[in-house]
């Protein structure tokens, strides 16, 4: 992975001004009309990235490519490096390790959404993803710290990387901020029709939406709750939207032909959620909410 431009030369371009003029225009605009929140959101999430990307060692590879590319979907992340024949010949560690930094990437961008749509909830709903989080970090620092007892680590450390074709070396790109902003919205409006006119109710809909990319659902779970004064159930729809990642997640590994030792990450997904639902649910129910 490399930097096509230096950050320096991004700065004396007038176009990543331009990009941070019309997001922090579209975070006014935000103040006034609620449901145009998730414009900014999205495209600041790029921006972040865009800084990730060049500010990050490039020695970090699959790393921060997993993390990067989890931020814009991690579902596609999953898709590709599970799949994807360049990816064949790549390390187990390494994979393991890509689709890690993905979900955490995922877990964090929740964590952005809730605080950034929400207005006031209280912190016991930010439990679910913050424990999962911490736990699969947990997980990757324990990876790294034994790097030195994997033979083939140090050998091939220096081995040529596939690349993750979501990235790109560009602040902002309002195609994608589109693209996903007009889906959330349509995800909005299709919940709340499913849910007012059909038999299916809002907790099954959340959970089967949350099966193609979670922090999408998110998203439009709060947008909706906003919109139409809607929190009761929220965290139970919090833990549907990330049981709904673990399980897609879990058959993707599973379905996955460049991971050979898939029982180990399939059940780390999964016990990290269940993890997380049990010790949210714990401190939630101790705490009144």
């Amino acid at each position: 992975m490399r930097h096509t431009t230096p950050l320096a030369t991004h700065f004396r371009d007038k176009h990543i001004w331009l990009d941070m003029g019309l997001l922090a225009l579209l975070c006014v605009v935000a103040a006034f009309i609620p449901i145009l929140k998730i414009v900014p959101l999205v495209a600041g999430l790029e921006l972040f990235s865009f800084f990730c990307f060049h500010l990050a060692p490039e020695r970090s590879r699959f790393q921060l490519q997993g993390f990067l590319g989890g931020f814009i979907s991690s579902t596609a992340v999953y898709l590709q490096v599970l799949n994807d024949k360049k990816f064949a010949a790549s390390r187990e560690r390494d994979l393991r390790l890509t689709l890690l930094f993905a979900l955490c990437a995922m877990l964090l961008e929740c964590l952005m959404i809730v605080w950034f749509l929400s207005g006031s909830l209280a912190w016991t709903y930010y439990l679910p993803f913050l424990i999962q989080l911490l736990l699969i970090v947990c997980v990757i620092v324990f990876l790294n710290a034994r790097k030195g007892h994997y033979p083939e680590a140090l050998e091939h450390d220096n081995a040529g990387m596939a690349e993750i074709e979501l990235l790109n070396d560009h602040p902002i790109l309002w195609k994608n901020v589109l693209k996903l902003s007009a889906l959330i919205f349509i995800l909005v409006y299709g919940m709340h029709f499913i849910g007012s006119e059909l038999e299916l109710s809002r907790n099954i809909s959340t959970l089967l939406i949350s099966l193609f990319e979670a922090h999408a659902v998110l998203a439009s779970v709060m947008t909706e709750q906003s919109l139409y004064a809607q929190p009761s159930g929220l965290l139970t729809q919090f833990f549907l939207i990330l049981c709904g990642n673990a399980l897609s997640k879990s058959f993707l590994v599973y379905k996955g032909t460049n991971l050979k030792q898939k029982v180990w990450l399939i059940g780390l997904l999964l016990s990290s959620f269940l993890f997380s639902l049990g010790l949210s649910f714990t401190i939630s129910a101790a705490v009144g909410n």
